[in-house]
């Protein structure tokens, strides 16, 4: 939650925190941003709905958290479960910003979907959070975790990305590659 947090923070997603309480009326005007969260355990999204609810926003804004389904644990061959599982990911391709853990599949197709170049969270470090806490994608395509070993001529692929100019390492998976626009 400190990692999303600070993430979230550092690039102007999410207010931070008033220290002081001011006793002048709310802004006639007050803006309201809407968090989606998408997780298996619904601490997340109560944890961050309370932090907002019960602080005031350093900008004045209003937070609205909201976590559509949360199952506690993944349920293999569940059709509603899956039907919940898709309709999160749905979701999450609507939105304006997308902050995803590494390695998430819902967060992978749910940039591809939406077109979205997602802040990724970096992993933690000895349980600490990282001074950068999240890194921003470079591009909206899914992550290839399981890269070919052999060219069509069955001869050893050492670098993907340095081979192939349309590609280069995952931000969050460094065996991985993905598709990028530009040669970078």
């Amino acid at each position: 939650m400190g990692q999303v947090l600070k993430c979230t923070q550092n690039h102007k997603i999410l207010p931070g925190f008033a220290t002081n309480i001011s006793k002048d009326p709310p802004l006639k005007n007050q803006i309201l941003k809407s968090v989606l969260v998408t997780s298996l355990y619904p601490e997340y999204g109560e944890n961050l709905r309370t932090m907002y609810l019960n602080k005031p926003t350093v900008t004045g804004e209003i937070i609205g958290v909201y976590q559509p389904s949360h199952e506690d644990q993944q349920k293999f061959g569940d059709n509603l479960h899956i039907k919940k599982a898709l309709t999160d990911i749905y979701l999450l391709s609507l939105c304006d910003v997308l902050v995803t853990s590494s390695s998430s599949t819902f967060g992978y197709v749910a940039q591809g979907l939406g077109g979205i170049k997602p802040l990724v969270l970096r992993k933690l470090q000895d349980n600490k959070i990282p001074d950068s806490p999240c890194a921003q994608d470079f591009s909206m395509e899914p992550c290839f975790h399981i890269t070919p070993k052999l060219d069509c001529m069955e001869k050893p692929i050492d670098d993907m990305a340095t081979i192939f100019p349309y590609m280069k390492r995952c931000v969050d998976y460094k065996k991985g590659v993905k598709l990028v626009n530009d040669i970078l």
